[in-house]
């Protein structure tokens, strides 16, 4: 099996000279590549190792040392047995022994020479072994997103992060609409911090002040608040919310994400991160229109089809105001992953009682969450439960 590789450099000159001599190296395989080598490289990486697990990476750090060395060390922090080759023009030896105890394991000094190549993936190939019995998985982003004010995206958001939250995962629901912050109140949480607090603090978030500003639902997941004050939403930037969200995200099994606000740049750079992205709508017309246009703009985004899944919410089976489900796969060009029923009365209800439907045994739009839950791989039943009914079977 030849060995996996992720090359992650600003240069073109060096990912061209990586591509080349990988192409002549039978036991070698180039795997991803990344230009930028921005403050959330490392999260993107690790879910690349989730695909390639076996996967090393040659990481060019000269375009801002510091920052490429904290890529290394949260990326060792996650995968202790990850195999990184770090590559710069300085090869002094106080740089050298600051770089290993980080957790390089190897080092490819600037400009890139042939012969040196070739002998660090003959290193390379050594230490899979080391490299095999020590990686471990990074959590994964769930996001839902509204095409307009309104669809329930939130009720989706929260009901999901129970369904998760009630199988045994570490499951923290992120919300991401600053301006009205409805996760709280839906859930009948009382917060004192939110995620204004986890941005002034980002340089000294470790795993007790982040615990001490989340809040915490009867069932068990997280909840990362939005501020109450819109004045503090004002001051949190892009770069912030990939940081909060790959803070998130190796501390967690499970990240769920309440994007229910336009798509502004805020919200895309947590899409970015998402491993999926449900785009609520319901069938009103202007609602599929906005809906179209919003795909558009994730696709010009960078966005591929195959990340993004539509829910239709409210489903009405007739109605000459409505599209059809046939209308609405044919508009947006993909067939709906999942379709709840229009019990909008339940999911009010729930709502003012501050519980998520899915708790309601008999409730139809509970079981219907349910089902979505279980078409991602989580049947909301608690890790002892689920392997009961399964050796039941």
């Amino acid at each position: 099996m030849a060995i996996q590789l992720i090359v992650a450099s600003p240069e073109p000159r060096f990912r061209d000279f990586a591509r080349e001599q990988v192409a002549h190296i039978s036991t070698v395989e180039l795997v991803a590549e990344y230009e930028d080598a921005g403050g959330n490289l490392h999260v993107r990486i690790l879910h690349d190792r989730e695909l390639y697990p076996h996967a090393a990476v040659l990481l060019d750090i000269s375009s801002d040392p510091e920052q490429g060395l904290s890529t290394l060390e949260r990326l060792i922090e996650a995968a202790p047995g990850m195999y990184v080759i770090l590559s710069d023009h300085q090869m002094s030896g106080d740089f050298l022994l600051r770089a290993m105890r980080m957790g390089s394991s190897d080092f490819l000094q600037l400009p890139l020479k042939l012969a040196d190549f070739h002998e660090a993936m003959a290193r390379l190939e050594q230490h899979m072994a080391r490299l095999h019995s020590q990686e471990r998985q990074i959590g994964k982003i769930y996001s839902f997103a509204s095409v307009k004010g309104g669809i329930g995206a939130t009720t989706a958001a929260i009901n999901f992060a129970a369904i998760c939250a009630r199988q045994g995962k570490s499951t923290v629901l992120l919300d991401l609409d600053l301006d009205s912050g409805d996760a709280a109140a839906y859930l009948g949480l009382r917060h004192q911090y939110s995620i204004a607090d986890a941005v002034e603090n980002l340089d000294r978030l470790d795993q007790s002040m982040l615990e001490g500003i989340l809040a915490r639902d009867a069932l068990g997941f997280s909840v990362l608040c939005a501020p109450e004050e819109i004045e503090k939403s004002r001051l949190i930037g892009e770069q912030q919310v990939r940081d909060i969200a790959s803070i998130l995200v190796e501390r967690f099994d499970v990240v769920v994400v309440d994007g229910s606000r336009g798509l502004d740049g805020l919200l895309l750079s947590c899409l970015e991160l998402s491993n999926s992205i449900f785009l609520m709508l319901t069938q009103e017309f202007p609602a599929l229109r906005n809906a179209q246009h919003y795909l558009n703009a994730l696709v010009r985004a960078g966005f591929g089809h195959e990340a993004v899944k539509i829910v239709v919410n409210r489903h009405a089976k007739r109605g000459a105001l409505y599209a059809t489900l046939e209308q609405v796969q044919q508009t947006l060009g993909m067939k709906p992953f999942w379709v709840l029923p229009n019990q909008y009365e339940e999911a009010m209800n729930a709502v003012h009682e501050a519980r998520p439907i899915v708790m309601r045994a008999k409730s139809e739009l509970g079981q219907s969450y349910r089902g979505f839950g279980k078409k991602l791989g989580f049947d909301g039943q608690p890790a002892s439960a689920a392997a009961t009914a399964g050796r039941g079977k």
